[in-house]
């Protein structure tokens, strides 16, 4: 069971430290991620490099199964001690028997594939009955959340605004943003059934993390120079070492409170914890 006690700020600004908004965010939907059971085997959908799973699930057995359609991100995930079994596949072709799993997880990946439904059917009919689908997305408040996005609002530039966040997404790759009741729709067409969804990065947060892109260089047209310190071609200099540090002490003081930050009662937030069961 993963622990909501663990410092998932430090430890992702210590493996993100060449993005730090990037660490932000994985490390508040972590926390979240934290608290829920997430019964054996587990397959993760999108397993990227291996890291979400080895921070989230430190101290744990590996996780059964793993699978993305990147060789580059596969080759990391295979060399770590996460996962049992790593394959390269697609979601809409998972090469897994009917009720192989009693979990699907997936973290930050669903909001990047074109065609969502053939996904959420190959992963009802590889959960056992009972078993649970537990993904986190970008929220339907995501886009209005923006700080670029609000700040053009807040002069009455509705089409600034709307190009601003139309950038983040092209930047991003994200498809869609469905609401909580269109999550429940979406999950009823595959054969699940929504339990319950949870917002998380709430608008203070969601607008750090959209200033932060700009202040070290990951949004387009922001300033290149943290990205040019952090660039893998001056990693024989030595000093990055140093810059790493510095990230890390700095910032996961500086974001400590942004990181514990939960959406008030009733409000929405960037991020959405989504929760479903097969019958």
């Amino acid at each position: 069971m993963p622990s909501p006690q663990r410092d998932y700020l430090s430890l992702l600004l210590d493996h993100y430290w060449f993005a730090p908004p990037v660490a932000l965010w994985r490390a508040v939907e972590l926390r979240v991620l934290a608290t829920e059971p997430f019964p054996r085997p587990i397959l993760d959908l999108g397993c990227g490099d291996g890291l979400i799973a080895e921070v989230l699930f430190a101290g744990e057995a590996p996780l059964e199964t793993g699978f993305d359609p990147w060789w580059a991100q596969l080759r990391k995930s295979a060399a770590s001690t996460m996962y049992g079994n790593v394959q390269q596949a697609y979601g809409n072709a998972m090469p897994y028997p009917d009720a192989a799993f009693a979990c699907v997880f997936s973290n930050s990946v669903l909001e990047h594939i074109p065609d969502l439904p053939p996904v959420l059917r190959e992963a009802q009919r590889v959960l056992r009955p009972g078993g649970r689908f537990i993904t986190t997305v970008p929220s339907d408040a995501f886009r209005h959340l923006l700080a670029g996005y609000r700040k053009r609002i807040s002069v009455g530039d509705e089409a600034g605004a709307e190009a601003y966040a139309s950038s983040v997404d092209r930047k991003l790759e994200h498809y869609r943003y469905p609401t909580p009741d269109a999550w429940a729709d979406l999950l009823k067409e595959a054969g699940l059934r929504l339990l319950y969804t949870r917002y998380y990065i709430p608008a203070p947060v969601a607008a750090i993390w959209d200033t932060a892109n700009v202040t070290y260089g990951i949004t387009e047209g922001s300033s290149p120079f943290f990205r040019w310190l952090a660039s893998p071609k001056l990693k024989a200099l030595g000093y990055q070492r140093w810059v790493r540090r510095q990230v890390v002490r700095l910032l996961s003081r500086e974001w400590r409170s942004a990181y514990e930050m939960d959406v008030p009662e009733d409000g929405v937030g960037a991020g959405l914890l989504v929760v479903g069961e097969k019958a």
